[in-house]
């Protein structure tokens, strides 16, 4: 290959990857990273702009070391540059494009069209129960792998089914109130904490979905209690007048996996709101069926129009339940 051409490869690798790390690091800088990537990433990405930023410079050398032709011969054992103008030109649009998208494009939040598209999770307590229960069966020994004299040498016990045997019921009546098991025991000792307290359920963006969890998954308890949500607006053709979703994209670690969740809501003028128009709602839980599914409905009583907030990414994140049942332990020491 002509070394002015493999100089070209060279510096266009180098450019390519430097922007790269450039775009990172202005996203860093303008407080936009939150718009692709979960917090708990964003060290990961921050490292690899320093990783790309590195080999930018590797590239380069190499690109220097081509214009300056004082190399040695080399061995012959280095991977050879595609002669194929369509190849090459394949391989580089898979970096230039993104590329472009990321310094071109402006950022927006991913709204009312990916929760269309997804489909709206109104009962959130689907990710920690799950739908089908296993029942162990005993196991069925072919009856010509018996022999008759030897029938009975067979311990009748060891072929009966193994039965394990459930844990007694709770004797604390608000605990009867709250079951639970190893996935579910957090949500049940902060429903119980919000069940005896006559303050307003708060849903904010720290805990959003451990909160959602926990009221749907005991929602029968909390029927009549005051909850206060903010989010935007999600509507569907097969609502009722008035209805809508209060709504959030949850991220778990960019926002190609993010996942709507929200509560339906109930207003006589809710109609007026238009999708994607962010609100802060306060109203009491009740229950309602949507397309066949029991769901928590808010019935609410307050209600405005909110600007959207800087990170409008919730995330899931599990030290919600220690600070929750942290202070519930400073009230009740």
């Amino acid at each position: 290959m002509p070394q002015r051409t493999m100089l070209f490869h060279y510096l266009l690798r180098s450019i390519i990857l430097g922007s790269f790390s450039c775009l990172i690091v202005r996203l860093v800088q303008e407080g936009r990273l939150h718009y692709y990537i979960a917090p708990r990433t964003e060290l990961y990405v921050k490292l690899a702009a320093l990783g790309l930023f590195l080999v930018a410079v590797c590239q380069a050398f190499i690109a220097f070391q081509t214009y300056d032709a004082k190399r040695k011969e080399s061995c012959s054992c280095n991977h050879p540059i595609s002669n194929s103008l369509w190849k090459n030109a394949a391989a580089y649009s898979l970096f230039i494009l993104p590329l472009a998208l990321g310094l071109f494009t402006q950022d927006t939040l991913l709204g009312s069209g990916m929760a269309s598209l997804k489909g709206m999770n109104l009962t959130s307590s689907a990710l920690v129960i799950g739908t089908d229960s296993a029942v162990a069966s005993p196991a069925v020994i072919p009856e010509s792998s018996i022999q008759p004299d030897k029938i009975k040498e067979v311990d009748l016990a060891e072929m009966m089914p193994v039965t394990t045997t459930p844990p007694p019921p709770a004797t604390d009546p608000l605990q009867a109130l709250f079951p639970s098991d190893t996935y579910t025991e957090l949500h049940a000792r902060l429903g119980m904490k919000w069940y005896q307290s006559d303050d307003a359920i708060a849903v904010n963006e720290f805990g959003f979905m451990e909160t959602l969890t926990t009221l749907d998954l005991y929602r029968d308890n909390f029927i009549g209690k005051t909850v206060e949500i903010s989010g935007f607006v999600y509507r569907e053709d097969t609502m009722k007048d008035g209805q809508f979703v209060i709504s959030r994209l949850a991220m778990l670690c960019c926002s190609a996996d993010t996942e709507p969740y929200g509560i339906l809501a109930a207003v006589p003028d809710g109609n007026k709101l238009a999708d994607d128009t962010w609100v802060q709602a306060t109203g009491t839980i009740g229950l309602t069926h949507y397309l066949g599914n029991e769901v928590m409905e808010l019935k609410i009583d307050e209600l405005k129009t909110i600007k959207q907030p800087k990170s409008p990414y919730v995330y899931p994140d599990d030290a919600f339940f220690d600070a929750m049942l942290a202070e519930k332990e400073k009230e009740h020491p």
